[in-house]
């Protein structure tokens, strides 16, 4: 069966350890750009060294700067257009993007249509970037929370502003030029965007493991990633200036969405985050923290109707969590994700009150809409929404 990919390209280039960003020095001033838009979302920035270290490098380097605050958890399209308005107006040819992946996500549509000033609606972009004429402007990611590994990669998570919806695109002229990881930069995060962060990069992980015919290079390259991941995640969210914890947390969450984590594989399996989506479309809930929620009633569901994907989470149990048995791995997988103060029922999102029948048919038609998992049915995505509702 061909292969989803046989080719490696990592565009980015990593500067990683505190004080990253001065390392970088010499890499942007060769850039020779002109004018620096700071794109970044609330207030912490500006408490966690980054913005700081950032304003005396680019004085350092001579490069004029504007700024824009204000990108939401889940970016809204109003909120990026305003960027994109922003940037164009005042003529900027590079972004620093600040941020988690939110931000980071936001900063590559910002980049690209500031670009094409022929592109003036980012809803149809994300629908269709086919009429993207010029390259993306060159983004620079500082990454200030661990998990999305946007800082490494072309896609942008964007919700709707008007209809709830939230899609992802690919923009791949606009992956990060550089990457800036400065694992300080992260010890102000709490526990809960902590612990939303690794689950994110935790299902990056299993979802591309569990596909079809997982290449043995990459399913070993999966599981290492997977067990640096567990073996630092509680310390990371309970101790959170522990820098060992910290910078291999965010290292990981980095390396487990680039092209090397599919390499040589049939398929991957997007449907918890398709499903997720969903429940972040329509409530506003947390990404990682709503992807730990899906996750235990999909891998059972799934597992009901294919046998070779029970057989699939069994040898993730052993490898992984060091447990035998289908049930043992699920039990686990729950109690771990309790362990990290994460949700395994809906009543623990402050933002869902209730879930109605309107509420599972919005959820069912996002997911076959928006669908990243294209072998997964309708009915299907049904079933494992109408079973969800019920774990309150």
């Amino acid at each position: 069966m061909e292969k989803i990919m046989s080719s490696v390209f990592l565009k980015s280039k990593y500067f990683f350890g505190k004080g990253a960003i001065f390392e970088a020095k010499d890499e942007l001033a060769s850039k020779k750009y002109k004018k620096a838009l700071i794109l970044y979302g609330g207030g912490s920035v500006k408490t966690n060294g980054s913005f700081n270290d950032l304003i005396t490098l680019l004085k350092e380097i001579n490069l004029r700067y504007v700024e824009f605050g204000g990108i939401e958890p889940n970016p809204k399209t109003d909120t990026v257009y305003k960027a994109i308005l922003f940037a164009r107006e005042n003529k900027v040819d590079v972004i620093f993007a600040i941020g988690g992946g939110s931000v980071i996500d936001s900063s590559k549509v910002i980049g690209a249509l500031t670009a094409n000033p022929h592109l003036n609606d980012v809803w149809e972009y994300c629908l269709d970037t086919s009429k993207l004429v010029n390259p993306s402007i060159d983004i620079i990611a500082i990454t200030t929370l661990a998990g999305t590994a946007s800082e490494n990669n072309s896609g942008s998570v964007i919700s709707n502003s008007k209809t709830n919806e939230k899609y992802g695109v690919f923009t791949p002229s606009a992956v990060p030029v550089c990457a800036i990881e400065d694992p300080t930069y992260t010890f102000t995060v709490n526990k809960w965007q902590t612990a939303s962060g690794i689950f994110d990069c935790f299902s990056h992980l299993t979802e591309q493991y569990l596909g079809t015919g997982t290449f043995g290079w990459t399913k070993n390259y999966l599981f290492a990633n997977l067990k640096t991941l567990l073996k630092y995640a509680k310390t990371a969210v309970d101790d959170p200036t522990n820098y060992e914890a910290r910078s291999n947390v965010l290292w990981t969450t980095t390396m487990a969405l680039t092209q090397l984590a599919y390499f040589q594989c049939e398929s991957t399996d997007w449907a918890v985050h398709t499903i997720e989506h969903s429940f972040s479309g329509r409530w506003d809930i947390t990404h990682g923290a709503g992807l730990a929620f899906v996750t235990p009633t999909y891998w059972k569901l799934r597992s009901e109707k294919d046998s070779w994907f029970k057989d699939k989470i069994v040898e993730f149990g052993k490898e992984i969590f060091g447990v035998n048995g289908f049930d043992a791995t699920i039990e686990y997988l729950v109690n771990w994700i309790k362990s990290i103060y994460l949700p395994t029922n809906w009543s623990q999102f402050s933002e869902i009150k209730e879930i109605t029948e309107k509420d599972i048919d919005f959820l069912v038609e996002h997911s076959f809409k928006f669908n990243f998992a294209p072998h997964i049915s309708k009915d299907f995505f049904r079933k494992v929404i109408t079973e969800l509702a019920k774990i309150k």
